[in-house]
């Protein structure tokens, strides 16, 4: 599995990698490498300029308290993710014990379905968190002006007074 793996990094190189606190020794690319190389493997190793946590970012867009712990289950829960296949940390441990890696494979599966689905709506501005309206932006009067330039009635606003100012200037 694991050379697999390593042959599909090798392949995908210049990919984006996102994940989810994978970035210390006991739980993260360094334990999956340091792993392979137990096993004789020499692993193809990910640049950290193409590793995104998506853990960190989240708290780096809506800060540390943006959702309660644990943080991907109670994220998804919040945006009424699917959960079907999905299996926690601990459970996929128990899961790996008992050799059921066909739930492990669809649990891995899901993760990814569900990183998707936070990416999209973060991009699109409808992830739902407990962060406070101000706190993606800030409090400086620019981060103001980005929050008020968001919303949609700005844009309501905005196109009222350019049909008025349109009208009285014709």
């Amino acid at each position: 599995m694991l050379k697999e793996f390593f042959q599909f990094v090798k392949k995908h190189k210049s990919y984006n990698w996102i994940h989810w606190n994978m970035r210390d020794l006991n739980y993260g690319f360094e334990a999956i490498e340091n792993r392979y190389r137990v096993l004789e493997g020499r692993p193809e190793l990910i640049e950290d300029d193409k590793k995104y946590d998506l853990a960190r970012l989240l708290i780096d867009i809506y800060g540390n308290g943006y959702v309660g712990h644990p943080r991907l289950e109670k994220l998804i829960e919040k945006n009424k993710i699917s959960t079907r296949d999905f299996i926690d940390g601990q459970s996929e441990a128990k899961a790996f014990t008992n050799k059921e890696y066909v739930k492990l494979h669809m649990s891995t599966q899901k993760k990814v379905d569900v990183f998707h689905s936070i990416l999209d709506k973060v991009a699109s501005g409808i992830l739902k968190t407990n962060a406070k309206w101000y706190e993606p932006y800030g409090l400086s009067p620019q981060g103001v002006y980005e929050a008020i330039k968001d919303h949609w009635l700005y844009v309501v606003i905005t196109l009222m007074l350019g049909a008025i100012l349109g009208a009285i200037i014709s």
